[in-house]
């Protein structure tokens, strides 16, 4: 035994308190994907900041990370997600009064968002990276700063940067002394987040830096009353999709296995027959074979000798691999993982088996999932807008809001366009929005946004659209018929008014 085992064994560092076997106390913790043991508590009666500890917490992200990284079905969830829930839209449309001040505010603002985060990366990088962050590792953390010269930015910082060089605790030192530091976010004694501590570089914490609420957001997506912060959406399902590696890494060695073997004998040696003329041919004894008889080598296939009582076979190996219990167990561990991860498992995985009806109702599931995350990011969105906006009135590129509803302030005015939502029939979707108007049950207004446009862009393309061929008719002399419908709804009528 080295010295460094008998040191373990001595301070009690050797084995864990509870072994890997599985018995009746194995995975009893609150998310079993941290720590594979008996637990603190049986009962899970404690705060989710107690239950989960930070060392377990950092166990569930690394698995949600590797996980992400090496199974395709949980990157595809996740970046799908993201995708639909930013693509390019989150573009700010301006909803005061004064809609002179606005379009120029928007201007400005689209011409900030082609760079808006400090590393360079584009607004709408940021956000699919903000979200994909979200159910990956359960938070990320956006600070609002300047440049030299007052210019606004975004800095992105992860879930790896913010925590606590020694143990949790009450602080003694510092702008934030007597207050408790959780995991890097300091609380006040509502439990409220009053800072972020930011990890630096130097290992002494001399470049930490604690940053206050009201120059950083902390996004993610709670479950919890009293989390502080974010845990990974594919955390109830790591135990599965560990499972799920270990079932197609089996999965495939068998089959490279079965691969490797082209017939199966079954003799009373379970071996093969020393007498065999076979045997006694070899590559330096090919050329002296008798005439009319030809040898022809097999690669890349094994013989496989099996023992039975009397008799001999051979037959060619069919490998059933893999079997349909493994594929249903497969299916059934994807549903799982994806279910916990509020991820539709036949949009995610398999829509073969879906009727029209049903294809309809998971993509209505999905619009529902990504309309939920994108107004929950375009909530940090105003916030962010609203930051630049003021540095920017600061710098004199934009004028101060000054119309009538001034009170409220020009900033924050702002909403966000949604990517297109998905549908399964184009034709069906339009024909449903045109009767849904027709009745009065929606208006023009909710109908384009599902298509990521506004009322204003739509207004003002057919406004343009509509000069530009009248200016054609004039300059032409063509018809009006060559270059459009006579009606905008449709066919003109194929009888009189007056019949």
């Amino acid at each position: 035994m080295s010295f460094l085992d008998k040191f373990k064994k001595i301070v009690g560092l050797g084995a864990p308190k509870v072994g890997a076997n599985y018995n009746a106390y194995r995975r009893q913790r609150l998310i079993e994907g941290g720590v594979w043991g008996e637990p603190y508590w049986r009962n899970h009666t404690q705060s989710i900041s107690r239950e989960l500890t930070v060392g377990e917490w950092r166990t569930v992200n690394s698995a949600a990370r590797k996980l992400y990284w090496n199974v395709g079905m949980v990157n595809a969830a996740i970046d799908q997600k993201s995708m639909l829930s930013v693509g390019m839209a989150m573009r700010p449309i301006f909803v005061g009064v004064d809609k002179e001040w606005g379009k120029v505010a928007e201007s400005v603002l689209l011409d900030w968002m082609q760079i808006a985060y400090l590393d360079g990366k584009s607004w709408w990088e940021g956000l699919r990276l903000e979200s994909t962050a979200i159910d990956r590792e359960g938070d990320l953390l956006t600070i609002l700063t300047t440049t030299a010269n007052g210019y606004p930015q975004l800095q992105q910082v992860p879930w790896h940067q913010i925590g606590s060089r020694g143990d949790d605790g009450v602080l003694t030192e510092g702008r934030y002394r007597g207050l408790r530091i959780y995991n890097g976010v300091i609380l006040s004694k509502t439990n409220r987040a009053v800072a972020y501590r930011v990890l630096g570089e130097a290992q002494d914490g001399s470049e930490d830096r604690d940053v206050p609420v009201q120059s950083a957001m902390l996004t993610m997506d709670p479950r919890e009353v009293d989390q502080v912060r974010g845990i990974s959406a594919f955390a109830p399902a790591i135990r599965d999709l560990l499972s799920l590696k270990d079932l197609g890494d089996d999965i495939q060695a068998a089959s490279r296995m079965a691969a490797k073997i082209g017939l199966l004998v079954t003799n009373q040696q379970g071996m093969a027959d020393a007498g065999d003329a076979y045997n006694a041919l070899s590559e330096t004894a090919i050329p002296q074979c008798p005439p009319g008889l030809s040898l022809t080598p097999m690669a890349g296939g094994r013989i496989e000798y099996l023992t039975a009582n009397a008799g001999e076979s051979i037959q060619q190996l069919d490998a059933k691999i893999p079997t349909e219990a493994q594929d249903r167990l497969q299916e059934r561990l994807i549903r799982n993982a994806l279910l916990a991860a509020q991820w539709p498992p036949e949009f995610g995985w398999d829509m073969s088996k879906l009727g029209g009806a049903s294809a309809r109702i998971i993509l209505e599931q999905v619009n529902r999932v990504t309309s939920e995350r994108h107004a929950y990011l375009s909530a940090f969105c105003k916030r962010r807008c609203a930051f630049a906006v003021a540095r920017f009135v600061e710098l004199g590129i934009l004028p101060p809001y000054t119309g009538p509803d001034a009170n409220r302030g020009g900033a924050y005015q702002f909403r966000f366009t949604e990517p297109a939502r998905l549908t399964a029939d184009a034709g069906y979707a339009n024909r449903d929005a045109i009767e849904a108007y027709r009745a009065g049950m929606r208006s023009m207004t909710d109908i384009l946004a599902s298509g990521s446009k506004t009322l204003e862009e739509h207004l003002d393309e057919v406004e343009r659209e509509e000069l530009e061929i009248r200016r054609r008719v004039e300059r032409s002399g063509l018809s009006r018929d060559v270059f459009g419908l006579l009606t905008p709804n449709g066919n003109p009528p194929t009888t009189s008014p007056t019949e």
